[in-house]
């Protein structure tokens, strides 16, 4: 199993860091062509737009890849029925545009959903392809798929902002991935629109599907509540520099987890019942996720202005703050969010979506508070204290219902990244007395001595010895 894991890994990591580099230069350029109100309209859309797709999955993707019974007539008519739901809720958010308008009092949303509605149906119709490609564990065609949509919508937004057209090179850019990546995954799946419509093939994957859309529905809460809640009540300006840190913590995320959980769920739905198997190399996984996140949340916190103003430039200063407290919680996401690929695995979806909405219930409340407290920094703080909790209750919930085991047992993980983390900040703190005024210069010596202590660090105790046990396995 782990070198079905590795092989994933590899591909997708490939994809992920490819499209890393490239959103890296593509916002950095667009961030400096365009205002943060322009970056604030677009952010409140984009939470809607995931919502909308959200509804458009209704958690058919995962349900696809557990069902080991769906025949080639099953997936066609799968592919049919996400069709026209992509068409209907492309429609409905064109129109939800009116509501947008009067909510956020902007008159630029009736016309501008209209237009992103577009991405919003070939992201639908991407569904089906995509599944059935990760299903196939064709991880290759998927990344590659992503990759060149990135590239073309890049270098298509760059080209139009810079000739003036503003917020419209974003919606652009978005549009183009999603049909490029549509058009690229349908030709890798080999599937297309079927004259059989068959609803028996919905009911068969409908225990799993409708659990996972409605944890999908729960997280999506969880995500975007804030992005909905400071837009209403702190403006376009506040948003913008709030998401602005936000989408630098996801980031490093991202780039990690974007390679475990699309690989985790076609591996280990194949040892569904075979806990121990599924549980050790949960463990093990765990791990190496935590003895990065650690010290990178500590490099990421200390260095938010370096950090902030070189990718984005001094009119952001008013994300530094919320970046440094939220980038402090970046371990807890990066190892907790894998927690879904177990859920969906074990075919315990019900389970999946109550521990959800116990992480909904605490993400919201402290938005709350941080709002009511009546600044973006309060509110980043909350999150990241809520996201401490949440880290203690998800891991519980899933050790003792999934796993079989103690919370304790997994809680032993995450002691030698604790150490590393803090030799990390040791470092990083006395280097502070010397840094250079440059902020080029000093990301890039806060960057070579927070790898090299993670390095040192591997090759100096058991570290690596436990990733070469884990990679030969």
């Amino acid at each position: 199993m782990n070198n079905k894991l590795i092989e994933g890994f590899t591909f997708t990591a490939i994809g992920t860091y490819s499209n890393f580099i490239i959103q890296i230069i593509i916002q950095a350029i667009l961030s400096r062509l365009l205002s943060p109100k322009e970056y604030g309209v677009v952010a409140i859309m984009q939470v809607f737009i995931v919502f909308f797709a959200m509804l458009v999955e209704a958690g058919m993707g995962p349900a696809i890849i557990q069902n080991k019974m769906l025949t080639d007539d099953d997936n066609m008519s799968l592919f049919n029925f996400s069709a026209i739901f992509s068409f209907i809720f492309a429609v409905i958010f064109g129109f939800f545009g009116l509501l947008l308008a009067r909510i956020y009092m902007n008159p630029a949303y009736i016309y501008l959903t209209w237009i992103q509605s577009i991405s919003i149906l070939f992201n639908g119709l991407n569904i089906v392809p995509v599944a059935l490609l990760n299903k196939r564990k064709k991880f290759k065609a998927v990344n590659f798929s992503a990759v060149v949509g990135n590239v073309i919508a890049g270098v298509i937004g760059v080209i139009m902002a810079f000739l003036g057209f503003g917020i419209y090179s974003l919606i652009v850019s978005a549009i183009t991935t999603s049909f490029v990546s549509f058009c690229l995954n349908r030709y890798f799946a080999n599937i297309w629109f079927s004259t059989k419509w068959n609803k028996a093939s919905l009911v068969a994957i409908w225990p799993v599907s409708r659990n996972q859309f409605g944890t999908n529905f729960i997280n999506y809460l969880s995500n975007n509540s804030d992005n909905i809640l400071v837009g209403k009540f702190m403006g376009d300006a506040s948003l913008a520099n709030y998401n602005k840190s936000f989408q630098l913590l996801t980031l490093p995320t991202t780039l990690l987890l974007n390679i475990v959980n699309p690989v985790l769920q076609p591996i280990l739905s194949e040892y569904q019942d075979d806990v121990i198997t599924i549980r050790t190399t949960y463990y093990s996984i765990v791990h190496l996720l935590a003895l990065i996140g650690v010290p990178l949340s500590i490099f990421l916190s200390l260095s938010a202005k370096q950090i902030i103003f070189f990718f984005f430039g001094s009119q952001w200063e008013g994300a530094v703050v919320p970046f440094s407290y939220l980038a402090i919680i970046v371990w807890c996401q990066m190892t907790s969010y894998t927690n879904g690929a177990i859920w969906q695995s074990r075919n315990q979806t019900n389970y999946f979506l109550f521990s959800s909405i116990i992480n909904t219930i605490i993400i919201c409340l402290s938005i709350i508070v941080g709002i009511l407290l009546g600044s973006i920094n309060s509110v980043a703080l909350c999150v990241a204290v809520a996201n401490f909790v949440s880290f203690y209750w998800k891991f519980y919930f899933i050790t003792k219902k999934a796993l079989d085991d103690s919370l304790i047992n997994l809680l032993k993980n995450f002691i030698s990244p604790i150490v590393l983390g803090i030799l990390t900040f040791i470092v990083l703190t006395l280097e502070s007395f010397i840094d250079p005024s440059n902020v080029f210069f000093s990301l890039v010596i806060r960057g070579i001595l927070t790898s090299s202590i993670i390095f040192g660090y591997i090759m100096l105790t058991s570290e690596k010895k436990k990733i070469g046990e884990f990679l030969n396995k």
